[in-house]
């Protein structure tokens, strides 16, 4: 052999032999089969979805979260290319519409008269939401993937580079920040801050949460809800993506690779902790939090106690929604476009039905009805029968 074809053997032995390490790699075909979508069974209706109404924003691509808002009795929502509409809640009827021409990543939130967003290159913007004027626009440090918070005085923004910002409601003008330091890993998305008893509430990637007084920035607590213990930088990725929530003084949060954590916010300790992996908001209904896990297993906690109370694992990678507490119900829809409705106490099926021909991105409760979102940007208003 020449030297030239020494070196392609000794690559092709090293390939050779490499295979069974880096087989998860995926680059060849495998005799292994991977695991697929939970295929549905038949299920006794106890419950039904009712459609009051249905309306279209398109939506050619998704960059973040894009969650319909509800406010003064309209239903606000935005697609990535910008368009955005305003709709009557009780009839569906259209109100009014804007091409905003902005690449938006983070969804709507609307209060206090203000509509806010966070678009693809940095920047916060608020509209007037009687009619979609813009009132102001400011740069923030990066991009963002969740909606912004209003409490009243400030917009809060959080960034993909780690840091919290709060923007003046009336100028927008920034006057504080609070900057974490991320990991090496990190997941591609940011945990929505949202106000709770006065103060900013939010979790970052480095498995830590934070509450934070909106006037000024400053901190009140951080704590972790998980460790960075893993032997891998993909095994220590612990990001809280996820909607934390607040029950009388106790936050329940949870991660990515880590843990479902409850903290007295009295005293700033945890009572208590169970393994979880997940990167969905988390929902209560009576004394149960509910989880979605990162392989789709619907899991119910007692708030007082962390003590699992149900799993469902029937529609285990079905790329189910954060879940959505209505009556007795917890509902999450999946990629197929189905929406499933169970039993809060039990975890067993009360209904399902097939809502949208596209995947469904986010389902949001309010009193006593739903509002859908799928992957084409059509939001719809069912009612629990």
């Amino acid at each position: 052999m020449n030297s030239f074809q020494k070196v392609i053997f000794f690559l092709s032995l090293i390939t050779l032999t490499g295979c069974s390490s880096f087989g998860w790699l995926k680059f060849w075909d495998s005799d292994e089969e991977e695991e697929g979508p939970t295929e549905l069974y038949s299920i006794s209706d106890n419950r039904e979805l009712e459609r009051e109404w249905s309306i279209s924003n398109g939506n050619e691509v998704s960059y973040g979260r894009l969650i319909p808002a509800v406010y003064d009795g309209q239903v606000f929502y935005i697609n990535s290319s910008g368009y955005i509409s305003a709709v009557d809640l009780d009839s569906g009827k259209l109100k009014w519409s804007k091409n905003t021409q902005d690449i938006v990543s983070t969804g709507l939130d609307v209060n206090f008269k203000t509509i806010s967003y966070g678009t693809l290159d940095g920047s916060l913007v608020a509209l007037d939401y009687e009619n979609g004027n813009e009132i102001w626009r400011s740069a923030t440090s990066s991009e963002s993937l969740s909606p912004p918070a209003n409490s009243g005085s400030h917009l809060i923004i959080q960034t993909i580079d780690g840091r919290v910002a709060g923007y003046d409601l009336k100028t927008g003008k920034r006057d504080w920040f609070h900057q974490t330091v991320l990991p090496s890993l990190t997941l591609r998305g940011t945990s929505s801050p949202f106000i709770e008893q006065g103060f900013v509430f939010t979790g970052f990637a480095s498995g830590k949460v934070a509450m934070i007084y909106p006037d000024s920035g400053a901190i009140r607590l951080e704590l972790p809800v998980a460790l960075n213990e893993g032997k891998s930088e993909l095994e220590r990725i612990i990001d809280i993506d996820g909607r934390s929530i607040v029950i009388d003084n106790t936050l329940i949060a949870a991660s990515y690779q880590g843990n479902i954590t409850a903290i007295n916010l009295r005293d700033g300790r945890p009572t208590w902790q169970e393994e979880i992996s997940t990167v969905k908001d988390l929902t209560a209904n009576g004394n149960r939090v509910i989880a979605v896990e990162s392989n789709d297993i619907v899991k119910a906690f007692g708030t007082a106690t962390g003590a699992i109370i149900w799993e469902q694992d029937d529609l285990k990678l079905r790329k189910l929604t954060s879940p959505a507490s209505i009556s007795n119900l917890v509902v999450v829809g999946d990629l197929e476009g189905y929406v499933h409705l169970l039993n809060a106490q039990s975890g067993n099926f009360e209904g399902r039905e097939k809502v949208s021909r596209n995947a469904i991105t986010e389902i949001i409760s309010q009193g006593n009805y739903l509002l859908i979102a799928d992957s084409a940007g059509r939001v719809q208003k069912f009612s629990i029968k």
